[in-house]
């Protein structure tokens, strides 16, 4: 009986364990961090169901009879209601259909032929993209015709292809039309049918060699040449604020816009392409959008089978979703996603063509919590969002949103330090030197006369020493030094000789700073200067760098030391000054310089001074500077790198014996030897990594694991 009550237990915690991961959505959920790159989150839309692919009518009795369902669907709307309305391509109709897929309406049937697009204006009327018969159809609430707008007569478009694929409606029932293989932009046509222009055009993508061809084509050979169009627009919505919103999926730049009345695009300089995979960094290809009352953007990425959010900044919330591989259909799978909506209570729908149906997906605690409080904070009512804020932190420590909203609430309160904060973990340059600038103006209007007072009282006391006692601090403190070099570093030079040679060699690098050329010359001609204290400057030069990195100001260095990784270390600090050396002295060898491996190593590391001993102060100095006057500190730098510069060009023409012209010569010999190391490391890489791949495989094949 006791091995039967344990068996029945484990059985039910077996059933149990199952039943939880049943419940785990399968899709990837990311979130992303202001530099674009996305980061893991947990679900913010939990699957429901999928609708449409059987319908159902209610008789008077509430009994239901199933009918036909989707076919080939190609577009979808939502009313104000929470009706869905679809372009049932493949059925010839409209459907209208409540929450739970039950048929409420058939629209256009024996009128439409294969429609692509609908929309439903603010007094109900249906306006179809009557795809099929080259026409829009505009159908009354009821589903009686009110009217059928064939290609509008123009002179302007004669010729011109009416197909159109997607339509939409502002305020002021003005249409807008998306017509298959169109590269002009969105046709406006008047309520009853007459051509207004066109409206967001793209702009033609040239490429590189369609310049150089257009330098010397003539303007006849540009004409006949196949020259590049700009690509048509593939999804469009209009949203109650007035803005016109387009996506081209095959864009890199501008691949989501956003136009006002007047046409200009609010998102020029936003980056809306994303990064969808984090494996290997595949980029969004954008293909249709829905847009909500508070400006966020639901994006479809039917290339990659994605959900996209962004607010309506352009700056991207998440993305979830997976493409479907194999025949195993689940909710979140998408295999071709043609539109997508969302309900006033959150519930967001994507259509899939390949499934005839509509994922549906309810959002979790999480996601509406982010969501109203992002609506909060584009709207400026950072205090109302304090605590919306502070639980989304608590359930991800990552979602930088949250520290960027407490982050303006501290700023609001005038917690200066405290906005610092939060703006350095919600990496944001910007706000966090605005916070900087408030906290600098006090802390000088606060300590400004104390420090002021203590300078007077100093200044009082040397004068009184200097006139009166004839004590002269300055004097006593060099003496002081002198002592303790008597005391602690003489005598260790006296036992190990070879420090006072190094200390002198590294005194005599400090030279090259004011002498370059006589430094190089005696480094040459004379054998002054060492390996050894070379190598010592070359690691207080690493050591100076790395200090740089965490000293820096944030305002100028959002990530700080953190964003140094051992392969970026290399990459930036030892392989450009090892590449130098041995591209130097090839090239010396080869044009017959007078250089020597030793002199040109030591040379090198000396024309570093500039950088081991300006780059700490000037970082120090950064940490008082805020964006204002960020060109104190961009100078600064540049003057440093100018001057390195110019010993390296110094270094060459010295230590080889170069005439001016052989040195540019040179040195853009040095830069092309290493720049074909560079490509030969990495060939020889690309190879290495193939052939341990194939080592691979043919071992696991030969050991039966594949």
């Amino acid at each position: 009986m006791k091995k039967r009550m344990l068996l029945l237990v484990a059985i039910l915690l077996l059933l149990g364990m199952t039943n939880v991961q049943a419940d785990e959505p399968p899709y990837r959920s990311f979130a992303y961090n202001p530099t674009g790159w996305p980061f893991y989150m947990q679900t913010p839309y939990e699957p429901v169901e999928i609708i449409g692919q059987s319908l159902y009518t209610r008789d008077e009795t509430g009994d239901l009879t199933p009918v036909k369902g989707l076919t080939n669907p190609a577009d979808m709307f939502v009313d104000g209601d929470g009706n869905i309305y679809v372009a049932d391509r493949g059925n010839n109709r409209i459907v209208k259909m409540d929450a739970a897929g039950v048929l409420l309406q058939e629209i256009g049937v024996g009128t439409l032929k294969a429609p692509e697009g609908v929309t439903v204006d603010e007094e109900g009327a249906v306006l179809v993209a009557d795809t099929g018969n080259s026409r829009i159809a505009v159908f009354e609430k009821d589903g009686t015709v009110r009217s059928l707008l064939g290609a509008p007569k123009d002179k302007r478009l004669e010729g011109m292809m009416f197909t159109p694929i997607k339509v939409a409606v502002d305020q002021r029932d003005y249409i807008y039309v998306l017509l298959k293989g169109g590269n002009e932009g969105l046709m406006i046509l008047s309520p009853d049918g007459k051509f207004q222009g066109y409206f967001g055009r793209n702009a033609t993508q040239v490429t590189f060699e369609e310049r150089i061809k257009r330098i010397f084509y003539t303007k006849e050979q540009v004409a006949t040449n196949s020259n590049a169009v700009a690509p048509s627009i593939t999804g469009m919505y209009i949203g109650d604020t007035g803005y016109v919103y387009t996506c081209t999926n095959n864009l890199t730049n501008g691949q989501i816009k956003k136009f006002n009345a007047s046409g200009v695009d609010l998102f020029a300089k936003v980056e809306t392409q994303v990064i969808v995979d984090r494996r290997d960094g595949l980029k969004s290809a954008v293909s249709s959008m829905y847009v909500d009352k508070d400006g966020v953007i639901y994006a479809v990425d039917n290339t990659n089978g994605t959900v996209i959010l962004f607010d309506a900044t352009g700056k991207p919330l998440m993305l979830f979703g997976e493409k479907l591989q194999g025949n195993e259909r689940r909710i979140g799978y998408f295999s071709d996603p043609v539109a997508i909506s969302a309900r006033e209570d959150g519930t967001l729908m994507v259509l899939d063509r390949t499934y005839n149906g509509i994922h549906v997906f309810r959002p979790t605690t999480l996601m509406k919590n982010i969501l109203a409080n992002v609506s909060l904070y584009n709207d400026g009512k950072y205090m109302e969002s304090q605590e919306g804020w502070q639980d989304i932190l608590k359930a991800n420590t990552s979602y930088y949103w949250a520290n960027l909203g407490l982050g303006k609430i501290a700023y609001t309160q005038k917690d200066w330090t405290g906005a610092m904060d939060q703006m350095r973990q919600a990496l944001n340059q910007e706000y966090y030197s605005d916070a900087l600038w408030k906290y600098r103006a006090e802390v000088v209007q606060q300590y400004a006369g104390i420090v002021l007072g203590v300078l007077i009282a100093v200044a009082a006391v040397h004068f009184i020493l200097v006139k009166t006692l004839h004590f002269n601090a300055f004097s006593w403190i060099k003496k002081g030094l002198k002592a303790a070099k008597n005391a602690v570093i003489v005598p260790l030079q006296k036992r190990i000789p070879y420090l006072n040679v190094l200390g002198g060699h590294l005194a005599f690098s400090r030279r090259v700073l004011r002498h370059p050329v006589d430094t190089y010359y005696e480094t040459t001609r004379r054998n002054q200067g060492s390996v050894a204290s070379a190598i010592v400057l070359y690691v207080i030069f690493l050591v100076v760098m790395l200090g740089e990195r965490a000293l820096t100001n944030f305002v100028f260095d959002m990530e700080g030391i953190r964003g140094v990784s051992l392969f970026s270390f290399l990459l930036t600090y030892i392989a450009p000054v090892v590449l130098w050396v041995a591209a130097n002295y090839l090239v010396g060898a080869i044009t017959k310089g007078q250089g020597t491996l030793r002199g040109i190593f030591i040379s090198t590391i000396y024309a570093l001074m500039p950088l081991i001993v300006f780059t700490i102060p000037i970082a120090l100095i950064s940490n008082v500077l805020t964006l204002a006057e960020g060109s104190i500190f961009w100078i600064a730098r540049t003057i440093i790198y100018l001057w390195v510069a110019l010993l390296l060009f110094l270094q060459v023409k010295e230590i080889h014996g170069y005439e001016f012209g052989e040195t540019i010569k040179n040195i853009l010999w040095i830069f092309f030897v290493a720049a074909m190391a560079v490509v030969g490391v990495l060939a020889v890489s690309g190879i290495l990594v193939q052939a341990y791949n194939f080592l691979n495989e043919f071992i696991r094949e030969l050991l039966g694991y594949v």
